[in-house]
């Protein structure tokens, strides 16, 4: 959250089109994976510039089917970003490497340690993007966008899932079972997080009293 381009920018853009020069600049990493030559969506890459020096992927619009680990989406938006388990180089490699054996299109941009990846979309014949970028301290930041926009359901009662974009976390959930990247608060959550079916809610609320108490 792939089709490149293969033209080479050299002149100044700016930065509302930066994404869309830096996509169509072909790395090793996209030569290796050996996809053909095409226009490429816009999505939420934002290279590396003299402007910004550190690559980032831009917040998910509101009303989309759209999943990232920025900080400051909500939470029906926001999703854990995945950490690596060697350095950074190494795990971008072994990332191209691996999804290389897959039949989704895949992108690489090296210098950035990004990754484009397509995946078939809920609505039928259509795509979501998963794209990733690996950064330093061994965190992978992660965005998952639907190109189809569909109505959200109006509830879940699936173990673990969160009423927004659950289609759009599967599909980066996937990802990261391939990659062998393991969320980065996957600890924490386990040890801490309690989950309650909705509409289903077990919890005794305090100062309340039981059903029990009344017969």
């Amino acid at each position: 959250q792939l089709r490149c381009g293969g033209r080479i920018h050299n002149r100044m853009i700016l930065p509302a089109v930066a994404a869309r020069a830096a996509l169509a600049t072909i790395t090793l990493a996209a030569v290796q994976l050996g996809y053909p030559l095409e226009s490429v969506a816009e999505v939420g890459y934002v290279p590396s510039s003299d402007i910004e020096q550190i690559p980032r992927l831009r917040s998910c619009e509101p009303n989309t089917n759209c999943v990232s680990s920025g900080y400051l989406e909500p939470p029906n938006r926001y999703m854990s970003p995945l950490k690596t388990l060697s350095d950074k180089e190494t795990a971008y490699s072994r990332a191209v490497r691996d999804l290389s054996t897959r039949n989704n299109k895949v992108e690489g941009i090296a210098k950035d340690s990004y990754l484009h990846i397509e995946v078939p979309g809920t609505a039928p014949g259509s795509i979501d993007d998963v794209e990733l970028i690996f950064a330093d301290e061994g965190i992978v930041n992660v965005r998952c966008e639907a190109r189809v926009t569909l109505p959200p359901p109006p509830f879940c009662i699936k173990k673990n899932c969160i009423n927004g974009n659950m289609d759009q976390r599967t599909r980066v959930e996937v990802i990261s079972r391939v990659l062998g990247l393991p969320a980065a608060d996957s600890e924490r959550m386990k040890d801490t997080a309690k989950w309650t079916p909705i509409f289903f809610n077990s919890d005794r609320v305090p100062d309340m009293l039981e059903y029990d108490d009344y017969q």
